[in-house]
């Protein structure tokens, strides 16, 4: 299975190269790393704003995804952590309902004492699945 490990100029690059922001396996498989409310310059958007993050977060989603020849409707599985579950099913999740339309994921939701950033109020990874 071929494997290719990339982190696109549309995405900010990963803090200190500790891990790679998206894998693509065998073709069809797409993983991304958690994504986070950063610019491609790693400046935060929304601070203390769970709409504007997760807005921000599924933007740098898709350029990910596009990196990888995939597009959201490709997106099988997220994963969503949160420091704030009430903030953000009130306020982040009907962007998430919007972005994926009709195509939704198969999704779990945590919520976190902290996450890397202090002022990140979420963080999503998600997998794809495209045709070669």
């Amino acid at each position: 299975m071929a494997i290719q490990r990339f982190n696109p100029d549309t995405v900010y690059k990963p803090n200190r190269g500790i891990y790679t922001q998206v894998i693509k396996a065998g073709g069809t498989q797409v993983h991304v790393a958690g994504i986070v409310p950063w610019t491609t310059e790693c400046e935060l958007v929304g601070k203390d704003d769970m709409a504007a993050q997760v807005g921000q977060v599924l933007a740098n989603i898709e350029n990910a995804l596009a990196a990888a020849g995939a597009e959201r409707s490709d997106v099988v599985r997220i994963t969503t952590y949160t420091t704030n579950i009430d903030s953000y099913i009130a306020e982040g999740a009907p962007v998430l309902i919007k972005f994926f339309g009709n195509a939704k994921p198969v999704s779990t939701t945590v919520e976190v004492s902290r996450l890397v950033h202090p002022d990140w109020l979420v963080e999503i990874e998600a997998t794809a699945v495209i045709d070669g």
